[in-house]
């Protein structure tokens, strides 16, 4: 069976999880920890061999650790100072090779003196560590999903009070908030995508055949189609009724859709595919899941060099789920 790698983020969230394991049996994910026991949230999927994490070298992670402490204390440092945030931030002050807990905190400082100036020319142009970046995006994804998370839980907690003060039925009261899901891969998306890629590149994801990837961003679909030469739809449902966890019929189901997948990967020219064969069987035994599924084959001569991922033809399916 063809490998199915979810990409480019390391931080698995809920909503990520549930669209994964909807639309496939299992799934690979580049995991930025040297075991098990430090991915607790992920620990119930990858014990039913839904998630199976590919782990980073331990001698690699040490070799960041300094790098990610100096960017958490900057972090904190900035606390409550959205505008100098977001501008050091956009700028990446610690993504370079000079990761020693000292000079960047004597950069830091410095900038801040100078009200959120950007790093000097030869600083800026210092080539970045792409699992120190790829760390820090984690511990942002992370913090950011928890965000959204207490924002739903705020939403069920108003409604509630509404619905008391109302005099309205408890039945009415949403199960989950209506936070809108955020995209992680709209911001930074290209480096995004070329740490990702490099990352998995020391760590053998490309060692074999070519592997099917798999992501849940909108925003990294769009980018690798902007940066392809040609661009071949193989596949798009805007909405399909699948399956909901549990359901006898979704494996026969995911299955039916990896053999699909695998012809798509498999053929030179995934567009001669029979019409007949892109045709899949919706869920028609009173699930309510539905899932929004578009698959790319994405190639051109500069594809490798500008997102890093190995070329010159690379396979994307995005997923997304709603009840």
């Amino acid at each position: 069976m063809m490998d199915m790698v979810f990409f480019p983020f390391s931080h698995v969230d809920k909503y990520q999880c549930r669209a994964l394991t909807t639309v496939f049996p299992f799934f690979q994910y580049l995991s930025l920890t040297a075991d098990f026991s430090e991915i607790c949230p992920m620990g119930s999927w990858v014990k039913k061999g839904m998630a199976v994490p590919v782990f980073t070298s331990g001698t690699r992670l040490k070799q960041v650790e300094s790098g990610v402490a100096a960017w958490l204390e900057w972090a904190a440092l900035h606390k409550g100072n959205q505008r100098n945030l977001k501008t050091l931030a956009k700028e990446g002050p610690c993504f370079i090779d000079d990761t020693a807990p000292g000079a960047i905190r004597s950069e830091l400082l410095a900038r801040i003196r100078q009200e959120g100036s950007g790093p000097s020319p030869a600083r800026a142009a210092a080539p970045a560590d792409p699992l120190l970046f790829l760390k820090i995006a984690q511990l942002t994804d992370a913090h950011n999903a928890a965000i959204d998370d207490e924002l739903a839980g705020l939403e069920i907690k108003q409604a509630a009070l509404f619905s008391e003060l109302k005099g309205e039925p408890d039945a009415a009261l949403p199960k989950t908030g209506q936070v809108s899901f955020r995209d992680p891969g709209e911001v930074m998306t290209e480096t995004r995508i070329r740490a990702w890629a490099a990352c998995a590149r020391e760590e053998k994801v490309f060692a074999g055949d070519r592997p099917l990837l798999i992501t849940t961003s909108s925003a990294v679909f769009d980018l690798l189609a902007a940066s392809s030469d040609r661009v071949i739809n193989a596949l798009d449902i805007d909405c399909i009724k699948v399956h909901e966890d549990g359901c006898a019929r979704k494996k026969e189901w995911q299955n039916h859709f990896l053999d699909m997948l695998e012809q798509i990967v498999t053929q030179q020219y995934p567009e001669a595919l029979a019409p007949e064969k892109k045709d899949l069987v919706q869920a028609k035994d009173g699930c309510g899941m539905y899932a929004r599924i578009q698959v790319g084959v994405f190639s051109g001569s500069d594809l490798e060099k500008h997102t890093g991922l190995p070329g010159p033809t690379v396979v994307v399916c995005r997923v997304a789920v709603k009840a």
